[in-house]
């Protein structure tokens, strides 16, 4: 019986981990939109500025990863079926992501504004 050791190139390894950080960077600047009850007119500006930092590091992830994958092969190393099958995949997901994220947002200014043109207008 032969064990199978997974050799793991350390420069790709520290590729995906440095990835993986800006992303959950990316998750962190956008989870006050998750936690509504935190998310309030004063700091709505600050909000602002941090869900569309996060988002804008989200899409910048899906447009480098897309151009990795379906660039031109002369332009690029060449990529496995599967790698580029994941890669897009992952793509979606975080594109659905992303647009989930502006509902909530857009949601939550909705309501805030509502609310406060409400509290402005009542006897």
């Amino acid at each position: 019986m032969t064990s199978m050791k997974l050799h793991l190139d350390p420069k790709k390894t520290l590729v995906m981990v440095l990835t993986a950080l800006v992303l959950l960077f990316a998750v962190w600047l956008v989870s006050p939109f998750f936690r509504l009850t935190d998310a309030t007119e004063a700091n709505g500006r600050v909000n602002g500025y941090r869900l569309f930092l996060g988002l804008m590091i989200m899409i910048g992830f899906v447009g480098k990863s897309l151009w990795d994958v379906l660039a031109p092969q002369g332009l690029a190393k060449k990529v496995s079926n599967t790698k580029a099958i994941a890669i897009v995949a992952v793509a979606i997901i975080v594109m659905g992501f992303v647009v989930f994220t502006i509902a909530r947002a857009l949601s939550f200014y909705l309501d805030s504004s509502i609310a406060s043109d409400a509290s402005q207008f009542l006897p």
